[in-house]
């Protein structure tokens, strides 16, 4: 389980540095703060072990949340979310 906690955090790292690079180039200052609260949030849950499992079924939100203000829709900030989602989903 170790294994996979690290590498979750690691996703969620990579989506901070997209997503903190991204408030320099968006209009969306608030709507990015609030994302990057929200990320970091899931990474401390997970850090101390407080994270709800998945079981396949719950999500974080997260895609859902930014793909209503966000442009465009393939951006790789988006692309990041997905990633954590899937990898919640599957293996947590």
């Amino acid at each position: 389980m170790v294994a996979k906690t690290e590498e979750f955090v690691r996703l969620i790292d990579q989506a901070l540095a997209i997503a903190e690079q991204t408030i320099k180039e968006s209009n969306q200052t608030e709507h990015l703060h609030n994302l990057i609260a929200q990320i970091q949030s899931i990474k401390t849950k997970v850090q101390v072990g407080q994270l709800e499992p998945s079981t396949g079924i719950i999500n974080l939100g997260l895609v859902r949340d930014v793909a209503d203000w966000i442009e465009p829709l393939n951006s790789p900030l988006l692309s990041a979310l997905g990633a954590i989602e899937r990898y919640y989903q599957e293996n947590l």
